[in-house]
């Protein structure tokens, strides 16, 4: 494919991506607003505990399979449907043992009673995991409209029921069933979409189900101790502090990890392509290069516009009650530096087979999470949480992998990218607040200082507007 045709086609989706993305993120936040507030700082508390103890058994139902599988059809599209077959049917054992595994443990993890009940409901979830496999295939054809159709059609139905909830003032055992509901109903929109540009004709591959379960494994792993890293604070504040703690802590959550959807969106157009161009050092230098610099812009912008309006984003969103979170999300928005600039590197070390090395910065980033987690959570509360993520976070995807020879130069690569913006978003944070100015005078000024900064230091370029409006012009036509 010429590269003219290929940045047209990566425009279209990109482009798809962004709207549908956009409005999911909407509806997405509108369905979390309803919910917070109807629930409250301690039934909130519950319903995050419950969903961040299965996400600790998430990686076994998934198994990594999906980033191998994108780059192994990438390479041999006409044998896309047996592919797609083998995994489909590993993935129904693997799923069946993750409900198991999760419920024989629970007890042991204080969920008992109601919460064991719930846990029961939750983890249903688990079996339609198999039927949106096949929607890899539209991220392979780079025809991710029908995802994020999808995905936009989920979020509108999740945003109705929770209305409905609201109103009717049903128990909490009916937000959980009706978040089953409509993750069954994404699955088999996905499944029945994905199946007509499939082949009927497919076959069970068992040598590659062998290859394809030792390949997935480091990724799977790597998502088991993320995953640690990324909901074990939640646990531990359930285990440790109270549910109402747990509440404001994970308001202030949904809230900065609303944006990672952005950064996973993106990439997920750019794996198929690096995953052929790795061939090709100097364009896979380029499209990498870029990657960073737009991950590295968007995440310290947001980063900027979230701490100085973190308070008056919450008080809008949830009401005076949850004011506590305020500090919180001030704090865990910084993390997102780290998830952008970890998406890039993740996807770049599939595409390089590097993907062995992944277990690593996750378990450093696991253990450090926790012994942060322990060291500060009796002090400090859900504050001590919020910073033993963001410097768990950092440490492990961006200081470790810089001691690996295999990962250093790509460390270094985005680092080139990722060190001035951070100091550019900090700087424009600490003088706005250093004058103490008021708070529409505030945003503006530390956002207008920002985007200075990264026009001179050249991450934001005049061709940029132009990509961008290129971008548009192409995409909104075929949306």
């Amino acid at each position: 494919m010429h590269n003219q045709d290929l940045r047209a086609q990566i425009s279209k989706n990109v482009g798809a991506i962004l709207f549908g993305r956009g409005l999911a993120i909407g509806l997405s936040l509108g369905a979390a607003i309803l919910l917070t507030r109807y629930l409250g700082s301690e039934r909130l508390g519950q319903f995050a505990s419950i969903y961040a103890y299965l996400a600790l058994f998430g990686w076994i139902a998934t198994f990594g399979f999906e980033p191998i599988l994108i780059r192994d059809i990438s390479r041999e599209r006409g044998n896309a449907a047996s592919l797609i077959h083998t995994t489909v049917i590993l993935s129904c054992f693997l799923c069946i043992l993750t409900i198991i595994v999760a419920l024989l443990i629970s007890p042991f993890a204080g969920y008992t009673g109601f919460l064991r009940s719930l846990l029961a409901l939750a983890a249903l979830e688990f079996i339609f995991i198999p039927l949106r496999i096949p929607g890899v295939i539209f991220q392979v054809e780079m025809r991710q409209w029908y995802s994020s159709a999808i995905n936009v059609a989920r979020q509108t139905l999740w945003l109705l029921i929770v209305i409905l909830i609201y109103f009717v003032k049903a128990p909490l055992s009916y937000v959980v069933i009706g978040r089953v509901l409509c993750a069954l109903i994404e699955a088999v929109l996905l499944w029945i979409y994905a199946q007509k540009g499939l082949p009927v004709q497919r076959r069970f591959l068992t040598p590659r189900a062998r290859i394809l379960l030792n390949q997935s494994f480091p990724i799977a792993f790597t998502s088991f101790v993320a995953t640690i890293y990324l909901r074990i604070d939640q646990v531990m504040l359930h285990k440790m502090a109270s549910d109402s703690v747990l509440g404001h802590y994970s308001a202030a959550v949904k809230v900065s990890e609303l944006f990672e959807l952005l950064p996973a969106a993106l990439m997920s157009s750019m794996a198929p392509i690096l995953s052929v161009l790795v061939s090709r050092p100097s364009d896979f230098k380029k499209y990498v290069d870029t990657s960073f610099r737009y991950f590295m812009v968007l995440g310290a912008g947001l980063c900027v516009f979230m701490t100085i309006e973190a308070k008056t984003i919450v008080y809008v969103f949830y009401g005076k009650q949850f004011l506590p979170a305020a500090p919180l999300l001030a704090v865990l928005i910084w993390s997102e530096i780290a998830v952008f600039f970890a998406t890039v590197v993740l996807n770049v070390m599939v595409a390089q087979n590097l993907q062995n090395l992944l277990p690593w910065p996750t378990t450093i980033g696991a253990g450090l999470n926790i012994l942060l987690n322990i060291l500060w959570i009796p002090r400090y509360s859900a504050l001590g949480a919020a910073w033993a993520t963001v410097t768990s976070y950092t440490v492990a995807w961006v200081l470790f992998l810089l001691l690996l020879r295999q990962t250093r130069a790509l460390i270094l690569q985005g680092l080139g990218f990722a060190v001035p913006t951070v100091l550019i978003a900090l700087i424009s944070v600490f003088l706005v607040q250093l004058v103490g100015f008021p708070q529409w005078i505030a945003i503006v000024s530390a956002l207008t200082i920002c985007a200075s900064g990264m026009w001179l230091t050249g991450m934001l370029r005049r061709s940029d507007v132009t990509a961008i409006r290129d971008l548009l012009s192409r995409a909104l036509p075929g949306l």
